[in-house]
């Protein structure tokens, strides 16, 4: 299985992407020029540690995401919370279209605050067991030309943090999560048993652990470890080791961003038994150490 993708993460604000082969909009990181085996390494397995939003277009397109599978059609969007393993398998990129929105939390946050209904609607979306809503012609056709306009301010130079830009990211956000946006969706293709929904929810309570193992977990739900193991993978699609050290290094990712304390002392915090095993599976999954990854963020920092 090839590593997963390192996202560069936002401490504030959003950023906003637009795939497509023949496109009219500015794309971030100027995905348009990538050559196809570039473009395939864009879509492997990886996390963020943001709220990401995937507008769906057009295309043929299995959307993978913490054991859910689901094939997406025009009007689906996709809600990715923070640290959740996702992929998309796209089977043509000839034809895939879609875009994606990264909400830090802190921007999150602030517009929630500002909103109970919406921190009622989030809420509520968290707990359908669903990671994709099927917007209403209307109000996806309002949600894309929302975005559209968005993407033409901030191409014409309007700071990301302007007023005018986030009230119509909030607005977007707004219409997204109110229930009456919404129609039923059918595009889940597995839904999960409520054994492995318990699963992850222990995993997630018990992720910064040094003793969560396969062993431990598989004798919480008294389930014999090979069954276990091969349960896990089925419904995941990765083994249960790999799905533990994906998330608990997607923590000491932002943990390193934010660079108040030190790297052995992360690797501690985020459940890693030493440092020598943590730095080994740090450097395999992004091919290069923490420590130079640390660099990499007080560079980009504004001075």
């Amino acid at each position: 299985m090839k590593p997963s993708v390192l996202i560069p993460v936002i401490s504030h604000g959003f950023e906003m992407n637009y795939f497509s082969k023949s496109h009219d909009w500015l794309m971030k990181n100027n995905e348009s020029s990538l050559h196809p085996s570039q473009i395939q390494d864009l879509f492997r397995l990886h996390r963020h540690d943001v709220t990401e939003i995937l507008v769906f277009l057009e295309g043929e397109v299995e959307f993978f995401c913490e054991g859910q599978s689901y094939s997406l059609k025009r009007g689906d969007v996709v809600i990715i919370p923070p640290y959740a393993v996702h992929q998309a398998v796209v089977k043509n990129f000839d034809t895939y279209k879609r875009i994606i929105v990264s909400v830090s939390e802190h921007l999150m946050d602030d517009f929630m605050s500002s909103s109970p209904s919406m921190k009622e609607h989030v809420i509520n979306q968290k707990t359908q067991g669903s990671y994709v809503l099927h917007l209403h012609a209307k109000i996806f056709q309002h949600i894309t030309s929302s975005l559209q306009e968005m993407n033409q301010r901030l191409t014409n130079g309007e700071n990301n943090h302007s007023f005018s830009i986030n009230y119509l990211l909030f607005q977007v956000l707004q219409d997204i999560f109110d229930p009456a946006s919404s129609i039923p969706n059918l595009s889940n293709k597995n839904e999960q048993d409520p054994r492995f929904i318990a699963i992850l929810e222990y995993i997630e309570s018990h992720l910064t652990e040094s003793d969560l193992s396969l062993d431990n977990v598989s004798d919480y739900f008294h389930l014999n470890k090979y069954y276990f193991s091969h349960y896990f993978t089925k419904n995941m699609n990765l083994p249960f080791y790999r799905y533990v050290s994906l998330k608990r290094l997607s923590y000491a990712v932002t943990m390193i961003r934010q660079n108040q304390i030190s790297i052995e002392h992360i690797s501690l915090k985020c459940g890693f038994p030493d440092y020598s095993s943590f730095y080994r599976l740090f450097k395999k999954e992004y091919n290069l150490s923490p420590k130079k990854l640390q660099k990499e963020f007080k560079h980009l920092q504004p001075k």
